[in-house]
């Protein structure tokens, strides 16, 4: 997943610019994934979307931060860029 979002955005942008394209993408990417698990984890077990909400938004930060931000930084490290 991570070489194929790098090879679309280095298709249009050089090394030096496709890094501050990558990183905010791979972020949204993983919050919006993390949410959407949260309420499909929260549809499954009949709990409230509203009265789960800070807990939803909590973990698609996390996910964004963890899996995005740190896994992102690790892929471009390994590519060596």
């Amino acid at each position: 997943m991570y070489r194929g979002l790098w090879n679309l955005i280095t298709k249009y942008l050089d090394n030096s610019h496709a890094v501050s394209v990558f990183l905010p993408v791979i972020i949204v990417g993983w919050t919006i994934a993390g949410v959407l698990v949260g309420l499909i984890v929260c549809a499954l077990t009949g709990t409230g979307i509203i009265s789960a909400l800070a807990d939803l938004i909590c973990a698609g930060g996390y996910a964004g931060l963890i899996l995005g931000l740190f896994g992102g930084c690790f892929f471009l490290y390994r590519i060596g860029v």
